[in-house]
């Protein structure tokens, strides 16, 4: 991260921080950019700033007015969770969301057939996820698209990711660039170590809290925040963290995402995958291959998909009557979460709760509001 940017250009990376309106962000973008010299210690900060730029231009040009319609690319969540697939063309998307789902996107040979966001609804047991095929952000010779961009801003938006490959036509390189386009937004899949929390403040300079381990110093910190604008804060950091993760979170604001790689058109002769799964294990993301084509792979799929979510099945009962649904809910939630969820009277006059499952040792074990449930648990709750 450069620390020896020009004055001018903190201030206008300051003012873009504080911007508000799509336009004052642009602006104040466009001011720091042309301030910031070309040299290779600015030139992943330069490529950055560049795609937040352009992101930014699209969604001003695609912005809906008062009373207008809406975006035919913007998507509603629905059910437990919302999945985005992510590829190149003619990578099997389509096939694959009509595999997995209750639609029938139009399906076809030629380039670019989809041209919006296609929902469907992905039933995994007794588990409804919403699955979303998007544009495609690659041509079959791996050119970002038009839409590339507008695809990558509802991706970031998702709970999974999955990125479709077709493993017939160099899916090591459709991941890297993937990858690459992802990271262009502020979307890392790869899985996060630390966490850290910016909060800004009127005085004070910068302050330090770590709940963990920093490899680095508080000048280091210091140093990074002033070349974007930021005198005054407190930075909290949870777990290992380095001077790396400051900057990805906090400067380039990357959101990260959970991901999965699906390795499609395993039903042909495949380019060795070896490295694709190298690549993947690197980066912490699960892989699968599938055959959409043939249907082959896809419990396996669903499976991974559901896991990866990291949700449990709660079930409910009351006066020996088991609900027919189960509450869908992250995995690590307690029994007073649940309550809330429930009404949050039930969760006021709490008294105790009955667990029948995997997280007590004796079935219809009596616990507290503090009781950490697990998957398929069964759940009566019981208040004043």
């Amino acid at each position: 991260m450069p620390t020896n940017l020009p004055a001018e250009a903190k201030a206008k990376l300051a003012k873009y921080r504080e911007a508000r309106t799509h336009e004052e962000k642009i602006k104040a973008l466009e001011e720091a950019i042309s301030c910031i010299p070309h040299h290779k210690h600015t030139e992943k900060m330069l490529r950055q700033l560049k795609k937040k730029l352009a992101q930014l231009r699209r969604e001003l040009e695609h912005k809906p007015v008062r009373g207008g319609r809406r975006d035919e690319c913007s998507v509603e969540k629905e059910g437990a969770a919302q999945v985005v697939l992510v590829g190149a063309t003619n990578s099997g998307k389509s096939s694959l969301l009509a595999r997995l789902t209750n639609v029938t996107p139009e399906i076809a040979d030629y380039p670019m057939t989809t041209r919006k966001a296609v929902p469907g609804m992905m039933v995994y047991e007794d588990v409804e996820m919403q699955v979303v095929e998007l544009p495609a952000i690659l041509t079959e010779t791996f050119e970002e698209t038009s839409i590339a961009y507008k695809s990558l801003s509802i991706a970031k938006n998702a709970d999974l990711i999955m990125v479709v490959l077709d493993a017939s036509n160099r899916p090591l390189e459709q991941f890297r660039k993937i990858v690459e386009m992802l990271e262009d937004v502020g979307i890392a899949l790869k899985k996060a170590q630390t966490k850290v929390i910016l909060e800004k403040k009127d005085s004070g300079g910068i302050r330090f809290v770590t709940f963990g381990k920093f490899h680095g110093t508080v000048d280091d910190v210091k140093k990074l925040l002033e070349s974007v604008g930021i005198r005054n804060a407190v930075v909290k950091i949870i777990g290992d963290a380095t001077i790396e993760d400051i900057e990805e979170q906090v400067v380039y604001e990357f959101v990260y995402k959970k991901g999965l790689v699906v390795l499609n058109k395993c039903d042909i002769k495949l380019e060795s995958s070896s490295k694709v799964e190298e690549l993947s294990a690197q980066l912490g993301i699960p892989l699968v291959k599938v055959s959409a084509k043939e249907g082959r792979g896809l419990d396996e799929l669903k499976r991974l998909i559901f896991e990866n979510l990291g949700l449990i099945r709660v079930y409910t009962q009351k006066d020996g009557v088991v609900a027919h649904k189960p509450i869908v809910v992250p995995s690590g939630t307690t029994v007073s979460q649940l309550a809330y969820l429930i009404h949050k009277e039930l969760a006021e006059g709490f008294r105790y709760a009955k667990v029948w499952g995997k997280s007590v040792k004796i079935q219809g074990q009596k616990v507290g509001a503090d009781h950490v449930l697990q998957d398929k648990d069964l759940v009566e709750i019981f208040a004043m």
